[in-house]
């Protein structure tokens, strides 16, 4: 045990000091002429974004279902061959969204029309109102099928709702609420590995969005809910936040792992042709044609810098420590449990050192206003819990939430107690080859124990704590899934 004075004095030292590190920035030299996607969060209900989409969808609903620009055609893609708990999950859903989005232009003769992202972390992550008193956005007008026996998915069985109903967010619910808020975003965005990032975003905002938002109490899941989710207008918002992540995460330097998977003949170009992306080929965004809003804009980054003085001692300093930065594994458990709905789970470690490490420092990329910035701010540590089994006994609508050390815990408590690090979900298919025999998840648990040692209560001992609830909390479900090993990683 560390008493509070202790600890506070120490980590006083690793306060996050943003630093200006002289790199060349390529989204001011931009293409002219990309599409730009905007936040959908800042638009008034009446904005012409909405009547355009609308009209984009009614043109696909009108394709025969055979032609792959068709809103059927479309979901089928994904249901085929969508990449889930892989390190493809951005880099196959990317050029599947910018080839949807020319498909929209060109159906409705403007080149220039853009997707815009479903920032979840503004406005409770409400679906805006038009997806719903616009017929030709709510997914029940359309009461497309949801029966289908997807290639990659397997059998998908799904109807024409939403879970989530008008004026009601992701963040609507304390419980379920976690994945969305604007620090665990940033969270995310400051992991420096692409493996960490990539893991957090898909199993935390991209599944708990999905199950949400398509698990009602009973019976069966919306279209957002299952392979089939694309029938959902609200569908290709969510994964332009994804893909947005995505980008902002690229445009601060970090790196994406190396990957040569080639995606052949899934998606048609806007004149229904067969076209083929590499992973590398669709790393540039730009060269897709689109960017996003607050990606561009360099003047307003220097009215925000205009009077900051920069050490250039300080950034050489940034520099060498980055090229040294390594992840050290603080401890481990090896032993395989059982998770319940409603029931608390718990696996525990012995870690060395850990307030040490906890109060040492890391530097990360990340931009401000278009501008590459490094920065430096306290360590990070994770949880990776391995072999994440799929849930049985029940649908795979639940939220996972993810405690350390809690003394009180029941599945009432909220996302903003001290002691919550995370949640994740399940989205995807049991028959997914990545799904088949369990993969890991990566939980960011820096913030609880840092509110621990402030309080004088962190030891080496860390309890991980599983508490598995339903997606809609009316729901009775029951499932349960097993966990395989725990490890407790530093992050530099």
């Amino acid at each position: 045990m560390v008493s509070r004075r202790n600890f506070l004095k120490t980590s006083a030292a690793c306060l996050a000091i943003p630093a200006v590190l002289g790199m060349s920035n390529t989204l001011w030299g931009q293409p002219t002429n990309l599409r730009v996607r905007k936040n959908l969060m800042t638009l008034a209900d009446n904005d012409p974004f909405f009547e355009k989409y609308g009209e984009a969808v009614k043109a696909m609903h009108a394709l025969p279902d055979t032609d792959l620009r068709s809103w059927w055609g479309q979901a089928t893609i994904h249901a085929d061959y969508c990449q889930h708990a892989t390190l493809n999950f951005v880099s196959w859903h990317r050029p599947y969204i910018a080839m949807f989005e020319e498909i929209c232009g060109e159906l409705i003769g403007d080149s220039n029309f853009a997707l815009h992202y479903w920032d979840w972390s503004q406005k409770n992550g409400i679906i805006p109102n038009p997806f719903y008193d616009n017929p030709l956005l709510n997914v029940t007008h359309w009461n497309d099928p949801g029966e289908y026996n997807g290639i990659n998915w397997g059998r998908i069985d799904s109807l024409p709702i939403r879970a989530l109903q008008k004026g009601t967010g992701l963040q609507s619910d304390p419980v379920r609420s976690g994945s969305f808020t604007e620090r665990n975003l940033q969270t995310i965005l400051r992991q420096s590995s692409f493996v960490n990032f990539n893991n957090m975003l898909e199993r935390q905002p991209h599944n708990n969005g999905h199950v949400i938002a398509g698990f009602p109490a009973r019976g069966l899941p919306g279209h957002i809910g299952d392979g089939l989710s694309p029938l959902d207008p609200i569908f290709w918002m969510h994964h332009c936040m994804v893909d947005y992540m995505w980008a902002k995460w690229q445009s601060a330097d970090n790196t994406t792992q190396d990957n040569d998977e080639t995606y052949s003949d899934m998606f048609v170009d806007k004149n229904g042709n067969p076209i083929t992306f590499t992973s590398q080929q669709v790393r540039d965004f730009t060269k897709l044609g689109y960017t996003y809003d607050d990606l561009i804009g360099r003047e307003r980054f220097e009215a925000m810098l205009k009077n900051a003085e920069i050490s250039s001692a300080f950034q050489a300093t940034l520099a060498e420590q980055l090229k040294s930065a390594k992840s050290v594994s603080l401890g481990m458990k090896k032993a395989s449990i059982t998770a319940s709905v409603g029931e608390e789970t718990s696996l525990s470690a012995k870690t060395t050192n850990l307030l040490r490490n906890l109060q040492s420092s890391r530097v990360f990329r990340t931009t401000l206003a278009g501008k590459k910035l490094l920065a430096t701010e306290g360590t990070r540590v994770i949880a990776v819990l391995k072999n994440v089994g799929w849930p049985q006994g029940g649908n795979n609508g639940l939220v996972v939430n993810v405690f350390v050390n809690c003394p009180y815990l029941t599945p009432e408590t909220p996302a903003t107690d001290p002691h919550y690090a995370g949640s994740f979900g399940f989205f995807g298919s049991a028959k997914m080859t990545s799904m088949e025999h369990g993969s890991s998840v990566v939980i960011d648990i820096t913030a609880p124990l840092t509110v621990q040692a402030g309080a004088g209560r962190l030891s080496d001992d860390i309890k991980v704590q599983l508490m598995p609830v339903n997606a809609a909390a009316e729901s009775k479900n029951t499932a349960s899934f097993t966990v395989t090993d725990l490890e407790i990683i530093r992050l530099d």
